[in-house]
This record gives structure tokens, sequence and C-alpha cells, in this order.
């Protein structure tokens, strides 16, 4: 049995792609039951309580990438469950991370002609304020790329450009008008019990995928099972600069940059100055100035199909 668990509404074309899915998985003769999400939190009650039932299943999470953080935040590990991701909103960051086709039709048949299984890393960050503990799939930000997605999630651009199946072209232009309006900051980071304090910062990412912001490949060298985080932090570096290293972002060249940090750990603590946006998966979580993030032990099983990766040594 199949549970899809479907957001509808993360880009036009919903239903017409619910009927494509289920069309092929009646031609293919594999049962399945969809559950339609109606609003946030939904996908997380839903994913958790297929977990709850201790029996074996697999879960096809269709809509952006925020849809799949809430799945990953409904996980009870460890489970019987196995996870499949399919892509069903505008960025689909996490599948194109995977390697996976960016047609649904197309994902889901190599998806089933997948017979392996391989674990996937599940972030999870700490807040020492309001939020609590929220965990992600793919990506993690504090700073430019938070207020970026703040911005486009408080505006009607992303509603129009969607229609207009432009819904990436959204992320792009606050992307633009944010190099000169937000803020920088200090922080300061430990890792390994070792802290460093560093000044003018623009962003610190947290990352298990390689893309995020609908396409950009913030961290080329990311591993999703390697049981690290990827961390990537831009600091000290010009408005007019930063304007010129967009493009590089699409091509993960930024990271060659001599203001442009990387790192691999599997926790992280930060502490900044000032209270700064904090997104995991595109969505905005809160404000807050004090984080750790950190990879869980327990990983969840997904097929083993898309780019090859290799696991945890």
């Amino acid at each position: 049995m199949i549970h899809i668990v479907i957001n509808e509404q993360a880009k036009t074309g919903g239903g017409s792609n619910l009927s494509k899915l289920t069309s092929l998985l009646s031609k293919k003769k594999v049962a399945y039951k969809v559950h339609k999400t109606e609003g946030p939190g939904d996908a997380t009650r839903m994913v958790r309580k297929i977990c709850a039932s201790g029996e074996s299943a697999d879960i096809w999470v269709v809509g952006g990438d925020g849809t799949v953080g809430e799945a990953f935040n409904g996980l009870l590990l460890p489970s019987q469950v196995t996870l499949a991701v399919l892509p069903g909103g505008s960025g689909n960051d996490y599948v194109k991370g995977l390697g996976l086709p960016g047609n649904l039709v197309k994902c889901a048949e190599t998806i089933l002609a997948e017979s392996g299984r391989r674990g996937y890393d599940v972030g999870e960050v700490a807040t020492f304020e309001e939020r609590g503990t929220v965990r992600f799939a793919g990506s993690c930000g504090i700073g430019y790329d938070a207020k970026v997605c703040h911005e486009v999630d408080n505006s009607k651009l992303k509603k129009i450009l969607n229609k207009l199946r432009l819904g990436k072209l959204a992320y792009f232009i606050v992307a633009l008008r944010q190099v000169f309006a937000n803020p920088r900051f200090a922080a300061t980071v430990v890792v390994d019990g070792v802290s460093r304090t560093y000044s003018d910062v623009i962003f610190l990412c947290f990352m298990n995928n390689r893309y995020e912001g609908g396409g950009l490949k913030m961290a080329p060298s990311a591993n999703p099972c390697d049981g690290k985080l990827s961390v990537v932090m831009a600091h000290g570096i010009r408005p007019l600069r930063v304007l010129t290293m967009l493009p590089k972002l699409m091509r993960g060249t930024h990271v060659k940059h001599r203001n442009v940090d990387v790192l691999s750990c599997s926790e992280i603590e930060v502490i900044t100055d000032q209270k700064q946006y904090l997104h995991t998966d595109g969505d905005v979580q809160c404000v807050t100035r004090h984080i750790k993030v950190s990879c869980l032990p327990t990983q969840v099983q997904m097929p083993a199909c898309g780019t090859e990766y290799s696991g945890r040594a």
C-alpha cells in the first residue's frame, strides 16, 4: 500500500498531477490511498499517524520543499516506513538534489522501478526561544536566505508567478532586493567545542541537500547520506560583489570565494548579536539569535534511486 500525501496547493496543476499519478498506479495495479493536505502541519500529522500504526508502509510525499519538511517532522524514527519524495511544488530542491526526474510521472516510474533502499539524513534545528525543535529534509538557514523566504511568503508575487508557472522567479526578484535591504550581523560559531566569532555575516546555511531557493546550488559537496551537515557561510562581502555572486550560486562556484566558508560537521551551534529569520526547507520558523543544528543519528529509509551517494562510514 502506497500512502500518497499530497499538497495540491503547492503550485498550479495539483489536481491534474494527482490524477496522472493515480492513473499510473492503477495501471501498474499498485494499491494506494490519498491523503490531501489542507493547511500547515497537515503533512506532519498524516505521516505521524501512518508511522504510529507500526506497520510497513510506503509514503509518497507530493508537494514543494515545505511539504517535504513537514513530512520529515512527522516521522517516528526508527520505523517501518519507507519515504519517497516526488515533485509537486515550484522549486522541488530536495527532489533535484536526489537526482530524481523533475516530471512527476517520470519520477514515480523511477521510484516504482527501484527495489533497493538507502538511509537518508534527517536534520534538526533547536532554537533556544519560542519555536523549540524543528526537523528539516534538505536545508536550514539563518540570515539572508531566510529573510528572502519570509518576504516571498508574505507577498502576492509568488502566487501570481505560480499561476504563470514562474514561481522560481519570485525568489530571484526578492533575492536581488534583499542584497541591499537585509542587515548584516555578527555570529559566534561553535563546532566540536571550538568557537569563532565572525562579523558582517550575510547568511549561514546548514545543508543535507545541494540545492535551496529554487535551484541555487548552495552546497555543491553536500551528501544526504553521510551523517554530516554541509555548512556554508558568507561574510564580509560588499553588496555589489554579492550581486555578481548570485549567478555563481546557480553553478555552485560561489564556494571558491575567499569570504565563503564551507565546513562539514554533525553538529553546530550559532549565537548571533541580533535576532535573525530562521527557515527550514524554505518555511520561516521564527526569528532567533541562538540555534543548535544537528544531523540525527537515525536516518529515514528511502528508495535508492537517483544520484548515487555513499552512506555513513
